[in-house]
């Protein structure tokens, strides 16, 4: 049995957890770090949560001899302040929304990255998303209409968005969805008036409503929603828009999001063509001014049409197809074959091997070391280490990649190494365009997928999977690099930035699928023990990421309820991040069965890992079950279970039913259907705005859900009868003191005015629920 496989009884503690050992001593206990002995201010910072007022302080160490108080146990008895109740969740699961990675890389199974959405209530403030209307080139579009294949129902399709000026093409990335949008709005618009809307952030499409008189101009647009929601009054509404601007729009969605048959007239299924054809027509398109160009003299047009019916129905071809992951791919592969045209038929492995391996070939190149550079034989070790760092951090601002660069070659690398001569370090000598060689980075037309105009300006590489090649060159060819890799990563989830400390826990949940062993030896168990918030966290995230792969989902199970089992509170922490992941989603009663084993637990009192993890199951798995069992624990006789259930209704509360009801809280959104719902969250409500420690944000949340209720009359009058029951006795003196200070604070509140009304009538004095 491997060293990080889950040992057989669930209760007792087992003999391979880390940290299982009692001993002070235990070799699993996680070494510091050079970033754990210098812990960021930033991250100390946001590791808190509202202790009592009588917690106590930390423990002074025992007199000499005096042995009656034990590590372990001074361990659990001491306070801990950690993240507070929304803050931190919300920051970190934007971060990755807004940086999910798909992986299809050997290593790692073929699926999405992390699907999350939650929108924080907005009430009356600049909401707005950041759309970037992007120009298609019209050659481009000219080459796309020359090598397209019509789809399944294309001729449907365009009679579709003729009529209804917008269509929703649902299919897998890789399909070919952009190619037959593009062929579709060219039915419609000339080939110059086709353009791209995009936005990082999710609403896009309400967005686009909202400003439909600026943004929807009669032209053709492109928008790729990637795997976010759309919901068919959204696609009506923006049909009504399209007709009355003349614009005509088509939407790529994803299967399993997006179902077509619950979206109306406006919905097709796309499939992707015979990549055999898409192969055929690529081929002859790249070979058709071939021989007036080629050196050859026995080169002709006969040649080339040989050449292409023989690759064609050649079996080692279309072994080769069947494996292709996109379209894409099969474009790429028509390149190489194309390239090799009077190359002989016995040399067509090889070829093929090569283009299959070509991402880690060129990831070997960008790593190798140079022998000679143009100051000689003085090697500047900062250009490996950027372009590892611009690997990794592809999608994130520059800035990102600079900072993590410079920690790198700076900070880490000269630990490892014994240079005898230092590079000279001068500012203008490390131009961008130097240590990023061009066909590392993406092409110039990169206007295609709408992202050329990024501000920030970000990295973008020639292909998302190179990032995974660089892992895989980088973990597997240089056996000095694997140690500062891990120092590196470590050093990177210790920082201030959300979005750093999530890409470097992805990077970790990469290296998991090449090594799962040594990577969480020497890496994930020292995160999962740590004291430190951000390590427990990456160390969550890390497994998510490595349950991607198939053959890892059971190994990562095990080792989560292995740290539930697990003697030692930040291993019990870890676990319940963990679950609120997509690995909990996987199974979510024993998710809900395990988040109540740690929420009772005296350990994890100061903790809000189990309010995390209970918010996300909420919001993107399974908001029945979680909030069933929210109404269990707001009962419960154990009263850790009931200040995890209000942390847990502290951070719903922020968050808005959706993209097209912004102003409607999420929970609100339910309840207003469900009267068991309404039910219990009055019930959640009276404990946390008569709790000690939290009746100060929840009077400020409930404020919040009054003067939302002000752009939604659905939800004012819904308010106005539910506000009444969670003020009865004995909140009743409370609120009235709480309604006629917001009163003075936000006169123009039709809400707060009509519920302070109530008050004065003396309707809120009832004791309506207990």
């Amino acid at each position: 049995m491997s060293d990080t496989e889950q040992s057989g009884a669930e209760g007792a503690a087992p003999e391979d957890v880390p940290g299982g050992d009692p001993s002070p001593g235990a070799a699993d206990e996680p070494a510091p770090s050079a970033a754990e002995r210098t812990e960021p201010a930033s991250a100390a910072a946001t590791d808190r949560v509202d202790a009592p007022a009588t917690a106590p302080a930390d423990e002074a160490p025992p007199k000499n001899g005096d042995s009656k108080v034990s590590p372990q146990e001074k361990e659990r008895t001491a306070p801990r302040r950690e993240t507070d109740e929304g803050g931190s969740f919300s920051r970190y699961q934007e971060a990755r929304q807004q940086i999910s990675l798909r992986f299809n890389r050997s290593a790692v199974a073929q699926g999405g990255g992390n699907s999350f959405y939650a929108e924080q209530l907005s009430i009356g403030g600049d909401d707005r998303v950041e759309v970037q209307a992007l120009s298609v080139p019209s050659l481009q579009v000219a080459q796309q209409l020359d090598c397209h294949l019509d789809v399944d129902q294309q001729a449907q399709m365009a009679a579709r968005l003729a009529a209804q000026h917008v269509l929703l093409l649902a299919g897998k990335p890789g399909s070919g969805r952009q190619s037959t949008a593009l062929t579709l709005l060219a039915g419609c618009r000339p080939d110059d008036r086709i353009r791209i809307l995009h936005s990082e952030a999710p609403g896009i499409l309400q967005e686009i409503s909202r400003r439909a008189d600026e943004l929807l101009t009669p032209d053709g647009f492109v928008i790729d929603l990637d795997d976010r929601e759309v919901k068919l009054s959204t696609l009506e509404t923006l049909a009504h828009l399209a007709r009355k601007q003349g614009a005509f729009v088509v939407v790529l969605g994803v299967l399993g999001r997006v179902d077509p048959e619950q979206l109306g007239p406006h919905a097709f299924e796309h499939r992707r063509p015979v990549l055999g054809e898409v192969l055929a027509v690529h081929l002859r398109r790249l070979l058709a001014g071939h021989p007036g160009a080629c050196t050859d003299p026995d080169c002709s047009a006969e040649h080339t049409a040989a050449f292409t019916a023989r690759m064609l129905e050649s079996p080692q071809v279309q072994r080769t197809l069947d494996g292709a992951v996109s379209v894409r791919s099969v474009v790429e592969f028509a390149e190489v074959l194309a390239q090799s045209v009077h190359t002989e038929d016995t040399s067509l492995t090889e070829v093929i091997g090569q283009w299959r391996d070509r991402l880690r070939r060129l990831a070997k190149q960008l790593l190798r070391v140079p022998t000679e550079t143009p100051q000689g034989s003085v090697l500047d070790p900062h250009r490996q280490a950027f372009r590892i760092a611009y690997a990794f951090f592809h999608g994130l601002p520059l800035a990102d990649v600079f900072e993590a660069g410079q920690l790198l070659s700076a900070s880490v690398l000269p630990r490892y190494e014994t240079r005898e001569l230092a590079p000279a370090n001068h500012v203008f000598e490390r131009e961008l365009d130097q240590l990023i060689p061009p066909e590392m980075l993406a092409s110039a037309d990169a206007a295609s997928d709408g992202r050329a105009d990024d501000n920030p300006r970000c990295a973008r590489l020639v292909d998302e999977e190179l990032m995974h090649a660089v892992i895989e060159v980088v973990w597997h060819d240089y056996d000095s690099l694997r140690h500062p890799l891990l120092e590196w990563l470590t050093a990177l989830v210790a920082g201030p930035l959300e979005r750093i400390r999530v890409r470097a826990a992805q990077i970790a949940g990469i290296l998991l699928c090449h090594d799962f062993d040594s990577v969480y030896r020497d890496l994930i168990r020292n995160w999962a023990g740590g004291k430190n918030t951000a390590y427990r966290q990456s160390a969550a995230l890390a497994l998510e990421m490595a349950a991607h792969d198939p053959r890892l989902m059971q190994r990562v199970r095990g080792q989560i309820r292995s740290w539930l089992g697990s003697p030692r509170w930040q291993f019990q922490d870890s676990a319940a991040r963990a679950y609120g992941t997509l690995v909990g989603a996987q199974d979510v009663p024993d998710t809900l069965w395990a988040l109540r084993e740690l929420g009772t637990r005296p350990e994890l009192a100061f903790s809000s890992s189990v309010a995390f993890s209970m918010a996300w199951l909420y919001l993107s798995a399974a908001p029945g079950p979680a909030s069933d069992a929210l109404d269990h624990w707001i009962t419960s006789d154990n009263d850790h279970l009931t200040q995890h259930a209000i942390r847990t209704l502290l951070i719903l509360s922020r968050y808005s039913a959706g993209p097209d009801r912004r102003d409607r809280p999420v929970l609100a959104d339910t309840a207003m259907t469900d009267p068991d719902r309404a039910d219990a969250l009055v019930r959640l409500w009276r404990h946390a705005l008569m709790g000690q420690h939290s009746s100060t944000r929840a009077w400020d949340q409930l404020r919040r859900w009054l003067l939302a209720g002000d752009a939604d009359k659905e939800l004012a009058a819904f308010l106005e009868a539910l506000v009444p029951r969670i003020c009865a006795r004995p909140l009743s003196l409370r609120a009235g003191f709480y309604l006629g200070m917001w009163a003075g604070r936000h006169p123009d509140s039709r809400t707060v005015r009509q519920l302070r009304h109530q008050l004065a009538k003396g309707t809120l004095a009832t004791p309506s629920a207990s």
